[in-house]
């Protein structure tokens, strides 16, 4: 169980998945960034920060498996290390929600295969400054900027909240996907995926590729509540890059992953 994992066990409520409600990787990888790498060391940056809030409150059981071993240099081998940590996990209980924090992008990938072989009807929510719609970059087919391209190959339905730049080719074929909080269907299972650089740059000036014009915490919290009316069968935080920044965007992300824990864990 979890040989793929390194165990940190730095947010545990629990010590074993069985009677958890939500579990915890790290995705230390940064291996496709094209811009500034260091987001391999967001997992740690944001598990500091998270322990330094005020978090008493929490009522759900939380497991943390620790962080993935990656294989750096290599997306999919990495990617695949994520999904068979995922499944391991489901092995012990069907039930658990996983969070994932990043680490580069490419990681929901790993995760929306793991869940979707037990959600068929599974939906992506990416709240993203970027599509991440690319067919490849650099002649890499997974990437940070192609993760959402795969993920709609998958016939998984992808909704993106929050893109403001992107490649005529993204703009194209961002008419395959929604970009409406609108369309969600809430009756169907809800992955929800945070790329931190949703937010604008004076909230999270921590991130490898920042956009002007971006969305605040209040935004965030407003549409957890939204979707959290539906089914969500598991979340990522991802891109904090304490390379760049580390107390004001680990802090964020931490708020963030607080939130999802309280907001949704009573439900």
């Amino acid at each position: 169980m979890l040989f793929h994992t390194e165990r940190l066990n730095l947010i545990s409520e629990t010590s074993s998945p069985k009677d958890a409600k939500f579990c915890i990787i790290g995705f230390p990888f940064d291996s496709t960034e094209t811009s500034t790498p260091g987001q391999r060391f967001g997992p740690a940056a944001v598990r500091e920060r998270f322990l330094a809030l005020e978090s008493g409150n929490i009522t759900a059981r939380i497991f943390d498996a620790g962080d993935i071993m990656p294989v750096h240099g290599n997306a999919e081998a990495t990617i695949k290390k994520l999904e068979e940590t995922i499944n391991d996990i489901f092995t012990e209980n069907r039930n658990i929600i996983p969070i994932l924090l990043g680490g580069e992008h490419t990681g929901t990938l790993g995760a929306v295969k793991a869940l979707k072989s037990r959600h068929p009807d599974i939906q992506v929510i990416s709240l993203d400054a970027h599509y991440d719609l690319k067919d490849n970059v650099e002649d890499e087919k997974i990437s940070h900027a192609t993760v959402m391209r795969r993920i709609h190959e998958l016939k998984v339905p992808v909704t993106v909240i929050g893109a403001r730049t992107g490649s005529k080719e993204e703009l194209d074929f961002s008419k395959n996907i929604s970009t409406s909080i609108k369309d969600i269907d809430t009756k169907k299972p809800i992955y929800l995926s945070v790329d931190i650089d949703f937010f604008d740059p004076s909230s999270a000036p921590g991130v490898g590729d920042p956009e002007a014009g971006g969305f605040f915490y209040e935004n965030f919290r407003s549409i957890l509540k939204d979707i959290s009316k539906g089914k969500i069968v598991g979340f990522d935080i991802m891109e904090t890059n304490p390379m760049i920044e580390r107390n004001i965007t680990p802090a964020l992300t931490a708020r963030c992953l607080l939130d999802i824990l309280n907001i949704t864990g009573s439900r």
